[in-house]
C-alpha cells in the first residue's frame, strides 16, 4: 500500500511538473508573438503557438459552469506568477542564448493582453484567438489581480478599458454570466480594485474599472462595466474615492481635460446611461438614489466632492456640483418670485454637528474637515476670483462681514489710539537730559515709573500686547480652523507666504508686536529701578514700527486700499528672489573691488575693510556715493572696468528686472474677472480672511452663523439619514420664464394655487384672455417693462431668511400670455456700493 501511494504521489508531482512546464512554454509564446521581428516569426510558428493554447486549454471538450479544471490552478500558483521561463522553454538554439525573463505575477491573460501589436496583422489576430481561448475556457483569469509591489491590483478588465476594447470586454461580460457563482462570487468580480502606486496620477489612480471607464470618457464601456463589473455607482478605491472624486483629481492633473470631464459628471450625475439602455430602466430609481449619493459620500481625508473641488481649485466643477440638486432647488411662490434654496454646509466655516445645542460646548472640527472657505485663501488671485464671486460664496462672506464689521472697526480705532499714543510716549522717551557722556551712556528726561504719561502709555502698551498673546494663543487652544495643504510644516509655511489672501504673515507681526511691548515694559521699569543700565528704548523703536506696518491689516478691509495688502505680500516674494539673487552678485563684486582697491593712494577708508566695501558697493549700486576714488586704485582702468560691469549687471539688469517682476505682479492684480472690477473681489477676498482671523479666536456665541438649520435627506457616515442637519441659504428673485423642466410641475391646481400673486391676480381682472388661460390651469407670468417696482406691502410679506437681488431685466415673449417678460441675470454693482456704504 505504502509502494502504492509513493508511486501515485511521484507520478502527480512528474505531471504537475509537466503542466506547469507547459505553462511556462505558453509564455515563452506570447513573448515570440510581442518581439515578433526579434524571433523571426512566421506563420507557422504563430499557428504553432496558437495550437499550444488550444491543446492546453482542450478546446473541444465541454466546460464545467461550477468547477476549475486542477491543471488551471498551477496558472495562479506563486512558483509560476513569481518565476521565470529560460531558453528551455522558448525552444530556440544554444547560439540564439537569451536572459531569463521573469513572470513579475502577470497571468496568461494579462499578458497577453498587454501585448501591442499592429492592428489587422497577422499577430493580432492570433493575439486576438488566444484571448478568447483564456477569457472562455478560464473565467478566473478576467478578474484575476497582479500581485507585484509597483502594479497591484491590475486586472484584465482594466486593460480591456485602457484599450477601449468593447469587444474583449463585452465578451468578458457575457462569460461571466456563465459561470456558476459557487465558482465565481459577485463579490469578487465587483470588487477588483489596481492600488498599485504607479498608477498615481494616472488614468488608472481610480483604480476600480468604472473609475477608470470614466476617465477614459468612454460612455459605451462606462454602462457595461456598471452592468457588470460594478455592485453600483458608489464603488470608492482603497482611498475611498468614488468616480466624482476621481474625475475631480483628474481635472486638477490634466486642465485640458476639464471640458470632458464636466461631460462626464454630467452623464453620471444625471444618469443619462439609464435612457440609452434599457437594462437600466428597471432600477432607475435606484440608479438615481446612487448618484445624489456620490456628492454627499466623504473620502480617507473627509472630504466630499465640493469640498475636493474647492481644495483642487476647480471652480468649473464646484460649480457645477452646486448647482446640481443635491445642493440647489428652486421653488416658486407665486408668479412674480421665485426662491432659490442652496446648501450650504459645506461653505459655512463653522462646524454643525447632530446633535449640538446652542448652550452645549462646540465640538471642535478634526483634521480636514475644512469649509469651501478656508481653501479660498490659500488660492491664487484668479481662482479665488471665480469662487468669491459665485452667489452663494459671496452671501456667505456678505452675512459674516455685516456681524464681524463692528468687531473688526471697533478693534481698529483701540489699535490706532493705542499706535498714537505709543508713539507720542516715544517721541517723549527718547528725550535726553544733557549731552551724551563719554563712555557712550545717556540720561533720558521721561522715564518709565518716573513720569506719569510715560508709565501710563507703557502699561497700555503691555496690557495691548498681552491681549494679542492671549488672542494667539486662544487661537491654538479653539484650533477651529486646521487646513493643511501639505503634510510637510517647511511646506506649509511656504505656502502660507505664497497665498496673498492668509493672514499668516500678520500673525507673526502681531505677536512680534505684542512680545516687543510686553518685553519693553520690563525692561524699561528694570531699568528705572537701578537693577539694570543701558537700555535706549530698542525694543520700542521696533514695536512703533510693526505696530503702525499693523494697520495695513485693518485697511486692507476698504476697497480703496485692499490692493496694497496684496501687492505688498506679491512684492515682498519678489523682492525675496531679487535679494538672493543680488547677494551672490554684491558678494562677488565686493570681493572683486577689495582685492583692486588694496594699496590704493586715497584717505578714504571705504575699502579698508570687506564690510565697508561691501556697503559702499551697495550705495554705487543704487547711484549714490563719489567714483573718483576709483581713479586712485594701483590698477584705475581694472576698478573702473569691474565697477562698470557691476553697474551693468545689477543696477541695468537685476533692478530692471525687478521693476518687469512687480509691474507684472501688479497687473495681474488689477484684470478684472467676469465683468467685476478686481478691487471688488480683492476687498471681499480680504474680508474673508479676515472672518477667518476673527473666528479663528472668537467664542463659539460670537460667531456670526449664516443661513438656518435645516433637517433634510442625507447620506452621512455610510448609512442614509432621514433628519440630517444642514444649514441652508435662501434668496428671492424676479422669477425667470424659462426654466427646467423639473422646475415646472404638471399639476394644473398646484400651478393655479402658486399663481396667485398680487400682480398675477391684478392681471387676470385686466386681461379677460388671461382670466381663460388660469381658469384652465394655465401658469401666467406677469408682464413687466424696463424696471420692476416691489410694493412695499409686497416686500414685507417675504421671508425674513428670503434676500431679494437686484436684477437686470430684458425682454422675453411669454408662451403664455405672449408679452414681455422677466429673465433673470444676476448683477451685483448696485448691491455691492450698497453694502460697502453700509458697511464704512
Amino acid at each position: 500500500m505504502e509502494n502504492t501511494e509513493r508511486t501515485t504521489q511521484t507520478s502527480l508531482k512528474v505531471k504537475s511538473s509537466k503542466c506547469k512546464d507547459t505553462i511556462r512554454k505558453l509564455y515563452a509564446g506570447l513573448e515570440k508573438i510581442a518581439r515578433a521581428e526579434e524571433y523571426k516569426i512566421d506563420d507557422k510558428m504563430l499557428e504553432s503557438i496558437t495550437k499550444d493554447f488550444k491543446r492546453f486549454f482542450e478546446i473541444g471538450n465541454k466546460e464545467s459552469t461550477r468547477t476549475v479544471k486542477p491543471k488551471f490552478r498551477h496558472l495562479f500558483e506563486k512558483e509560476i506568477l513569481k518565476g521565470m521561463f529560460t531558453d528551455q522553454h522558448r525552444a530556440i538554439s544554444l547560439l540564439e542564448k537569451k536572459e531569463d525573463s521573469p513572470i513579475n505575477g502577470d497571468t496568461l491573460l494579462l499578458r497577453a493582453m498587454s501585448i501591442n501589436v499592429e492592428k489587422e496583422s497577422a499577430q493580432d489576430k492570433i493575439l486576438n484567438s488566444i484571448i478568447e481561448i483564456l477569457v472562455t475556457k478560464c473565467p478566473e483569469l478576467i478578474v484575476f489581480a497582479k500581485n507585484n509591489a509597483g502594479y497591484e491590483g491590475i486586472t484584465p478588465v482594466h486593460l480591456a478599458i485602457l484599450k477601449e476594447d468593447i469587444g474583449i470586454l463585452s465578451r468578458m461580460a457575457s462569460t461571466l454570466q456563465e459561470i456558476d457563482e459557487l465558482r465565481l462570487s459577485k463579490e469578487k468580480i465587483q470588487g477588483i480594485c489596481a492600488v498599485g502606486p504607479v498608477f498615481q496620477d494616472t488614468i488608472m489612480m481610480s483604480g476600480t474599472p468604472l473609475g477608470v471607464a470614466a476617465l477614459k470618457f468612454n460612455k459605451e464601456m462606462f454602462a457595461v462595466v456598471l452592468q457588470h463589473f460594478a455592485s453600483g455607482l458608489d464603488v470608492t478605491n482603497d482611498k475611498g474615492d468614488n468616480i466624482v472624486h476621481s474625475l475631480i483629481k483628474y481635472a486638477y492633473l490634466q486642465p485640458d481635460k476639464l471640458n470632458d470631464v464636466l461631460e462626464m459628471l454630467s452623464f453620471v450625475l444625471h444618469c443619462k446611461f439609464v435612457t440609452t439602455d434599457p437594462i437600466f430602466e428597471e432600477k432607475k430609481w435606484k440608479i438615481r438614489k446612487q448618484a445624489r449619493k456620490l456628492l454627499m459620500m466623504t473620502n480617507q481625508e473627509k472630504l466630499n466632492p465640493l469640498q475636493l473641488a474647492a481644495k483642487k481649485q476647480q471652480f468649473r466643477i464646484f460649480e457645477f456640483i452646486m448647482q446640481s440638486e443635491v445642493y440647489h432647488s428652486r421653488e416658486s411662490g407665486d408668479g412674480l418670485f421665485n426662491e432659490e434654496v442652496y446648501d450650504i454646509t459645506e461653505i459655512e466655516t463653522l462646524n454643525l454637528e447632530e446633535d449640538a445645542e446652542e448652550n452645549e460646548e462646540e465640538h471642535i472640527k478634526h483634521e480636514q474637515h475644512e469649509s469651501v472657505l478656508e481653501y479660498l485663501v490659500h488660492h491664487q488671485t484668479k481662482n479665488a476670483f471665480l469662487f468669491a464671486d459665485f452667489m452663494p460664496v459671496k452671501e456667505v462672506i456678505r452675512g459674516k462681514w455685516k456681524s464681524y464689521k463692528w468687531w473688526f472697526n471697533g478693534w481698529f480705532v483701540i489699535h490706532i489710539i493705542g499706535m498714537v499714543l505709543l508713539s507720542v510716549a516715544a517721541v517723549y522717551r527718547s528725550k535726553l537730559t544733557g549731552p551724551v557722556s563719554r563712555n557712550n551712556t545717556a540720561d533720558f528726561a521721561y522715564v518709565v515709573t518716573r513720569n506719569t504719561f510715560v508709565t501710563g502709555v507703557s502699561i497700555i502698551g503691555l496690557l495691548l500686547g498681552l491681549s494679542y498673546l492671549a488672542m494667539e494663543i486662544s487661537r491654538i487652544l479653539i484650533s477651529r480652523f486646521q487646513f493643511k495643504a501639505y503634510s510637510n510644516v517647511m511646506k506649509r509655511v511656504l505656502r502660507h507666504f505664497s497665498a496673498p489672501y492668509s493672514n499668516f504673515i500678520f500673525r507673526i507681526y502681531f505677536i512680534l508686536f505684542s512680545l516687543l511691548l510686553i518685553v519693553d515694559c520690563v525692561i524699561a521699569a528694570i531699568d528705572a529701578s537701578g537693577s539694570l543700565s543701558g537700555y535706549e528704548n530698542y525694543c520700542l523703536i521696533f514695536a512703533v514700527i510693526v505696530g503702525w506696518y499693523l494697520v495695513m491689516f485693518f485697511l486692507q478691509t476698504f476697497k480703496a486700499f485692499s490692493m496694497f495688502t496684496v501687492l505688498i505680500q506679491k512684492a515682498v516674494i519678489d523682492m525675496l528672489k531679487f535679494a538672493l539673487v543680488m547677494a551672490f552678485f554684491l558678494v562677488a563684486f565686493s570681493v572683486a573691488m577689495y582685492m583692486i582697491m588694496q594699496g590704493a593712494d586715497t584717505e578714504d577708508d571705504d575699502f579698508h575693510a570687506f564690510s565697508t566695501t561691501m556697503l559702499k558697493m551697495s550705495t554705487i549700486m543704487l547711484g549714490i556715493g563719489e567714483l573718483g576714488i576709483l581713479f586712485q586704485a594701483r590698477h584705475p582702468y581694472l576698478a573702473i572696468f569691474v565697477f562698470v560691469l557691476f553697474v551693468l549687471l545689477t543696477t541695468i539688469l537685476l533692478l530692471n528686472a525687478l521693476i518687469a517682476m512687480m509691474s507684472n505682479s501688479c497687473t495681474d492684480l488689477m484684470n478684472d474677472c467676469g465683468g467685476v472690477v478686481a478691487s471688488k473681489l480683492h476687498c471681499r477676498l480680504q474680508k474673508l480672511s479676515v472672518i477667518l482671523f476673527l473666528e479663528g479666536f472668537f467664542p463659539r456665541c460670537i460667531c456670526k452663523e449664516v443661513g438656518v438649520k435645516k433637517r433634510k435627506y442625507r447620506y452621512d457616515n455610510n448609512e442614509w439619514v432621514r433628519n440630517k442637519q444642514r444649514r441652508i441659504w435662501a434668496r428671492s428673485s424676479v422669477h425667470d420664464h424659462g426654466g427646467t423642466e423639473t422646475e415646472k410641475s404638471p399639476d394644473p391646481l398646484n400651478l393655479t394655487y402658486q399663481s396667485q400673486g398680487i400682480v398675477s391676480s391684478i392681471m387676470q381682472q385686466l386681461n379677460p384672455e388671461i382670466k381663460e388661460k388660469m381658469k384652465q390651469g394655465t401658469r401666467i407670468y406677469p408682464a413687466t417693462s424696463s424696471t420692476t417696482i416691489l410694493e412695499p406691502s409686497l416686500k414685507r410679506s417675504l421671508s425674513n431668511t428670503r434676500k431679494t437681488d437686484i436684477t437686470k431685466i430684458s425682454d422675453r415673449t411669454c408662451d403664455v400670455c405672449q408679452q414681455s417678460g422677466v429673465q433673470l441675470e444676476e448683477t451685483e454693482a448696485v448691491a455691492e456700493e450698497f453694502d460697502e456704504k453700509e458697511s464704512y
